[in-house]
């Protein structure tokens, strides 16, 4: 199963609001990771529009508020990477994990891209 990192910038500091949860987002640049199985841009393209009618997940909530800047697409289990993204970077505790025991989130604030980039490969380069 392939997974993706959506990059996404936030222009101010916001409070993203879901249907069971508050989460505090700082002005920055954070990284997203999701699962896509077959269709990684039919999963994409859903993060990306602005005008869904119905939101469900985690990412829904916070793409009304930020802006996307890349995607990057990998052949690394979901999960996988994100329990090595939390022992590397700063996260948004419980944002986008609920189904994931071994992670505490999957949003990471990004201080650096090219940072967040070169974990990336190097993950996938190992899988």
């Amino acid at each position: 199963m392939k997974s993706y990192i959506l990059l996404i910038e936030c222009k101010q500091y916001t409070i993203v609001r879901t249907k069971a949860k508050e989460f505090a987002i700082e002005k920055g640049i954070y990284a997203y990771v999701g699962s896509c199985g077959i269709s990684c841009v039919k999963r994409i393209c859903r993060h990306l529009n602005k005008n869904k009618s119905k939101y469900h997940w985690h990412i829904d909530f916070l793409m009304k508020e930020c802006y996307p800047l890349a995607v990057l697409v990998l052949p690394i289990r979901e999960k996988e990477l994100a329990k090595d993204l939390c022992k590397r970077f700063e996260y948004v505790k419980n944002f986008g994990s609920t189904d994931d025991n071994d992670s505490p989130s999957h949003l990471f604030r990004v201080r650096d891209l090219f940072n967040i980039i070169l974990t990336a490969s190097e993950k996938s380069r190992k899988s």
